[in-house]
């Protein structure tokens, strides 16, 4: 456990050791908290900016903050890792993963039936499914933060040369 802990630390601080990399993560995380604010007031007809503001409790900010945080920390190691890749000839894509976590981020901070129905829409999952995502979302968030950090936690091996395949 104590390994593993230290493969994620030394994986998450060394694309901050780059002077552009925390520039990057401030600049994703402003634009994926300002994203998972707006998503709901561009895809809900009649929602503004302030009634979307006013909606959201303490816990909500929490969840968009622990999210945006969790994302943009994502992309910005997986930026390092594909510059690093670049500069030995070699190629590197994301994972299918951690695009998955990224969705899961963006449908874990969706707080009505409203704001997640265009989204799921978009999917095939009928309303059925969007009351039972609003119904336990917070178990919902809990598992996507699981996914993150384990999508951060194989891009952090990929970076210390724990692991090749990952």
């Amino acid at each position: 456990m104590k390994h593993s802990l230290n493969i994620l630390w030394l994986g998450i601080r060394e694309p901050f050791k780059n002077k552009n990399c925390p520039f990057l993560f401030l600049a994703l995380f402003f634009i994926f908290f300002a994203l998972f604010v707006l998503i709901p007031v561009w895809t809900v007809s009649g929602n503004t900016l302030a009634t979307q503001l006013d909606i959201f409790t303490a816990r909500d900010y929490a969840v968009l903050v622990l999210l945006s945080s969790l994302s943009s920390l994502f992309i910005t190691m997986q930026i390092y890792v594909m510059r690093q890749k670049r500069k030995i000839g070699d190629v590197s894509t994301p994972t299918a993963g951690g695009l998955g976590a990224l969705f899961a981020g963006i449908a874990g901070t969706a707080f009505c039936a409203s704001c997640l129905a265009p989204l799921f829409a978009l999917f095939g999952i009928g309303f059925g499914g969007v009351v039972f995502v609003l119904e336990y979302r917070f178990y919902f968030v809990f598992g996507i933060t699981l996914l993150m950090l384990t999508a951060i936690y194989l891009t952090a091996r990929k970076i210390n040369k724990v692991c090749n395949s990952c």
